[in-house]
């Protein structure tokens, strides 16, 4: 078998091989709907991306927003903290005490209660 296949391919060697002439085909235009398609796919795509980037854009003016709201935030807590310890420093004993003597009352024990919750 092996000699009859190598006698087949040594014939095959010897003959010609003809070259088929190859034709240039002209490109295929797109019909209507192809080209309907394209124009909606584009338009379509054309819209997401616009909604991408404004949805984008307000959410990095919303941040902004949220952080000065919260830049705010914590400076009002910080006044009220400061006032509070303003007050408690105001109404404490010695400054009571303090304050009758400058206007020149007095302080008596006996007629004082206090009050806790």
């Amino acid at each position: 078998m092996v000699s009859n296949a190598a006698r087949k391919y040594e014939s095959q060697q010897g003959k010609q091989v003809r070259q088929i002439p190859v034709l240039r085909q002209q490109p295929k235009r797109w019909n209507r709907l192809e080209r309907a398609l394209m124009v909606v796919g584009g338009a379509i795509s054309l819209l997401l991306i616009i909604t991408l980037l404004s949805t984008k854009i307000s959410i990095n003016n919303r941040q902004h927003n949220l952080q000065d709201l919260q830049a705010r935030i914590s400076r009002v807590k910080n006044s009220n903290s400061s006032d509070r310890q303003e007050i408690a420093a105001l109404t404490s004993q010695s400054s009571l005490k303090r304050a009758a003597h400058k206007y020149g009352l007095s302080d008596k024990n006996s007629n004082v209660r206090n009050i806790n919750k």
